[in-house]
């Protein structure tokens, strides 16, 4: 279950990420790019993905990466179309395909370069990775990979502390 945030959002249970590099390691096979799009929509294309493969061939370096479930999610302060929002079981900031205008603010105000928010240009709508929210298994990515680098990383969670006189921080 996700746990409430002081500042308006729910925390995410996680994000998608990599077991520790003694456990596994990427292939860079891309089944995780390919059972992402086809889980979500049905067809196979990077404008559908929600998880990318980072690609240093030159060093052998392959890293998944998908979207972070940040705590305070600016993709969803920039949407003006009410069309991001948190799913209630597992914290994902999702995205309703129906009320997305396709303006992609919400790809320009995410932290991440390149942004962690696809654009389908045939539905002129942003897609991004919601956790497999609606899947019994959860994330089909996970599920599929064919190394089994693939994991939920938590969240950890804020403790407080006192810092000076009254004033509280977070570590």
């Amino acid at each position: 279950m996700a746990e409430k945030l002081g500042i308006g959002y729910t925390r995410a249970i996680g994000h998608i990420g990599m077991v520790p590099k003694d456990e596994s390691d990427c292939s860079d096979c891309g089944t995780c790019e390919v059972v992402c799009s086809m889980t979500h929509d049905g067809g196979c294309s990077p404008a559908l993905r929600r998880i990318w493969l980072d690609r240093d061939p030159s060093i052998s370096v392959y890293i998944p990466v998908s979207c972070a479930q940040c705590n305070a999610p600016s993709c969803m302060e920039a949407c003006d179309s009410d069309a991001m929002y948190i799913d209630e079981k597992t914290g994902a900031r999702c995205i309703d395909a129906d009320k997305c205008n396709g303006c992609k603010l919400c790809m320009k105000a995410c932290p991440f370069d390149p942004p962690m928010i696809n654009y389908d240009p045939d539905r002129k709508v942003a897609v991004k990775c919601d956790l497999c929210k609606d899947r019994p298994n959860g994330p089909a990515c996970i599920e599929h990979c064919i190394t089994q680098c693939l994991t939920i990383i938590k969240h950890p969670a804020r403790k407080k502390k006192k810092k000076g006189k009254g004033v509280i921080d977070y570590e």
